[in-house]
């Protein structure tokens, strides 16, 4: 076991032992490269649980209480401003919504969006789906321009390529 995983235990084995699924991609892996990433980059470990965990409330049963009880309140308000409001009905005032909820919060949340929609963009460029690789370009479109320069700065390289 690498140390990311090591350090990161908890995390990972809740996300493996719930039912979290996507029909887009194999989660999992995904959430799991997420949270690599930022523990790559530095970022403190509420962030990191935070990236591990930010589908948990769109693609499984696992409850905001659970999350709380876990993780605490900072993880569980990062993943919150990173899930969907699936009472918001048009897709494009969705992904608004949560843009701006990440950017209330700051870097930390606004870091799992960047690395989010990276890693999607990289795994979709890989299976060489045209459809969701759009769909990445203007999920960045929505904050690319407002990203603080912290987060340029460490996210530099990725940035340049979906961007």
């Amino acid at each position: 076991m690498d140390r990311f995983e090591e350090k990161f235990r908890k995390a990972l084995e809740f996300l493996e032992s719930s039912d979290i699924g996507s029909p887009n991609k194999p989660v999992i892996p995904h959430v799991k490269r997420v949270g690599e990433l930022l523990y790559k980059k530095g970022f403190e470990d509420e962030v990191v649980v935070s990236g591990i965990l930010h589908d948990m409330l769109e693609w499984s049963s696992a409850t905001e209480k659970e999350l709380q009880e876990k993780f605490g309140d900072t993880v569980l308000e990062i993943v919150k401003a990173n899930s969907k409001n699936r009472s918001i009905t048009d897709n494009y005032e969705r992904k608004i919504d949560m843009v701006g909820r990440c950017q209330k919060i700051g870097d930390p949340a606004m870091a799992i969006r960047v690395v989010d929609v990276f890693d999607s963009f990289c795994y979709y460029s890989e299976m060489k789906n045209k459809k969701e690789i759009d769909r990445c370009l203007a999920n960045a479109s929505l904050w690319k321009d407002d990203l603080s320069e912290n987060l340029k700065n460490i996210f530099g390289e990725q940035l340049n390529k979906i961007l």
